[in-house]
């Protein structure tokens, strides 16, 4: 079977440890078919170990039907189109102009070793370390993660291949990001980590959420490629994704949402966008239609993202119920509720983010939590650090736009940016146009030179 493009596969309901009844090591090596005949062994064994049996034997059917349909197509181009007896030519070229490109890139940035290192949540108020030090040296590139935090006992953990995954999109998307990511573009770069730390755990380390570390890499080495690329690369973001399992009679629901990204050298941050991940979230109308679960509130988050020339993307504030007079539950894997997204060159860090029920009392991350029939859960995400100048330096008729669009407020225009804008229209008008908003260039002037 032949890979489909990355953006063109489904995506399967990831099984980790705590989906399984029994250890996964027991299906090693097991080939799903054989000469296009189903291994019914082994979806006997899939069905048996995972929560929603029906809807994860039908991903694994939808990714072989999808790779027939590619290679088909792969089949044609090459045997009627092209006239080729192999692709592996091709397939040689492609990874070795790739390998090439990536590192004449290398070679055009400057020499030097570069380190940089962050914290995330962690557990039960110990937070985990990422450092990295990032060495250049001609066509080669070099990251070592000594020094970050041992592996854990929760299920963070990262395996060595995964770091090295997302290590390798990180150099190539700051250095030379029109490259194609293949196996040729991550000769270039070498990647090391200390065994049994929290970047290339030992078994039997958990790694069912692994996502709540690996997807800080690519901020934790923007910030040390920062010093050979200046002015290049994005400010930090709310990086992990926030992945919900949310659970009650008779449903389980998983939901993913974004937080914001960093700003961008000229460009402000994308907001409720991820990154590194693409995954996009469900749309509520689809989640009511299917479960009990009602979004009462899905809104970009006001004051959430870092202020600076370039503002930090938004996060994003979600409210849940459950529609059902029984018990339910939820284990909101999500982080950067201690520790903001750092801003850059000048910008000021993102906000934090919450987790809490509507009336406002802190629930614990990363665990099971019971909730009654009556209870909600509001989800508030991250915003992206800002970046790229003084906050003094945006643009005041910037500020005006981010104020009548609702993603600054009144206060923080004035205290954040020195932009002083006043709500000249209807008070509690629902509709409020650009003409509702006067801006005060005359105060504004006075504001920043304070």
């Amino acid at each position: 079977m032949l890979p489909l493009p990355r953006h063109r596969r489904p995506h399967p309901v990831r099984v980790g440890d705590r989906d399984l009844r029994r250890g996964p090591a027991a299906a090693d090596h097991e080939k799903l078919s054989r000469a296009g005949e189903l291994n019914d062994e082994l979806i006997a064994i899939i069905r048996a170990n995972v929560r929603t049996p029906d809807e994860t034997v039908g991903d694994l059917y939808a990714q072989m039907a999808g790779n027939d349909v590619g290679a088909a197509s792969l089949s044609r181009l090459m045997m009627d189109e092209l006239d080729l007896d192999s692709l592996d030519p091709v397939a040689a070229q492609i990874m070795d102009r790739s390998e090439r490109a990536l590192a004449e890139a290398l070679q055009a940035t400057a020499d030097g070793t570069y380190q940089s290192e962050l914290q995330t949540d962690g557990f039960d108020g110990h937070p985990l370390r990422l450092a990295v030090t990032v060495t250049i040296d001609g066509r080669r590139i070099l990251l070592d993660f000594a020094g970050s935090s041992p592996q854990s006992r929760h299920g963070v953990n990262v395996v060595l291949n995964y770091t090295r995954a997302y290590a390798s999109f990180a150099i190539k998307a700051a250095i030379a990001p029109d490259v194609p990511h293949n196996a040729g573009s991550f000769r270039p770069v070498e990647v090391t980590a200390p065994p049994g730390s929290v970047l290339n755990c030992l078994p039997p380390a958990p790694v069912a959420s692994r996502h709540l570390v690996g997807h800080f890499l690519p901020s934790l080495i923007f910030a040390a490629l920062t010093q050979a690329l200046p002015g290049r690369l994005l400010a930090h973001g709310a990086d992990a994704l926030w992945m919900c399992v949310w659970r009650g009679d008779p449903f389980t629901l998983t939901t993913f949402h974004a937080g914001g990204s960093g700003a961008r050298a000229m460009k402000d941050g994308l907001s409720a966008t991820g990154f590194p991940t693409g995954v996009r979230a469900a749309p509520t109308e689809v989640i009511e239609a299917l479960t009990p679960v009602r979004q009462h509130r899905r809104e970009l988050r006001t004051d959430s993202g870092g202020a600076g020339a370039f503002r930090g993307g938004l996060g994003q504030t979600l409210q849940v119920s459950c529609g059902t007079s029984t018990l339910w539950s939820v284990n909101a894997n999500v982080d950067r509720l201690r520790f903001p997204a750092a801003g850059a060159a000048g910008g000021q860090p993102g906000a934090t983010g919450a987790l809490t029920t509507g009336a406002g009392e802190a629930l614990p991350a990363k665990q099971l939590v019971p909730l009654e029939p009556s209870d909600d859960v509001l989800l508030e995400m991250p915003g992206g650090g800002g970046g790229f100048g003084d906050p003094y330096t945006r643009d005041p008729r910037a500020v005006l736009m981010d104020v009548v669009n609702g993603y600054v407020s009144l206060e923080a225009a004035r205290s954040a940016y020195g932009v002083a804008v006043s709500y000249v229209g209807t008070a509690g008008a629902l509709v409020r146009p650009p003409s509702s908003y006067l801006l005060d260039l005359v105060e504004t002037a006075r504001l920043r030179a304070e």
